[in-house]
């Protein structure tokens, strides 16, 4: 953003967590019926209350978007991740350019610790990709990209 541009909407990154102990080297087909991933469901105080979608935000000036992902999963659940690579990217409803990335836990416990941060996230839940797909709380913009990884078309690892 320049300076003579203030209102065009902030860029954001978001990242998917598969449940530990999720095998990133593995080389075989992901089973995403049965992959679980952490979501959010949105708290009453920001945009799209009550949604479901992944962690994420938006980028702060000075740091890179692979940075904020690891930030906003700190911010919103408390959870510190690696974030492994960029899987895609996409627009927010108001136009900002969405980085999406793949992440890992940085422990193989499959109930890690969850804190969410109740002025955003109301709940957390692990749920899978096909699921997501099928729920309507399900925020629209997420849809492309998670049916992109169901499909085939974006690698999640």
């Amino acid at each position: 953003m320049t300076s003579e541009d203030k209102s065009a909407p902030r860029p954001g990154a978001v990242a998917i967590l598969p449940r530990p102990p999720f095998d990133w080297r593995g080389t075989g087909p992901i089973d995403f019926t049965r992959m679980q991933t952490l979501v959010i469901r949105r708290s009453q105080f920001v945009a799209a209350p009550g949604a479901l979608c992944f962690p994420g935000g938006g980028i702060e000036p000075g740091e890179t978007a692979a940075q904020a992902a690891r930030r906003e999963f700190r911010e919103e659940v408390g959870l510190d991740v690696a974030v492994t690579r960029l899987l895609a990217e996409n627009r927010t409803p108001s136009g900002a350019p969405l980085y999406w990335f793949a992440a890992r836990a940085l422990s193989d416990d499959p109930n890690p610790r969850v804190t969410v941060q109740p002025a955003e996230v109301a709940e957390y839940q692990w749920r899978t990709l096909v699921e997501l797909l099928d729920d309507p709380d399900f925020l629209p913009n997420n849809h492309e990209i998670v049916r992109g990884i169901v499909e085939g078309r974006i690698a999640l690892r």
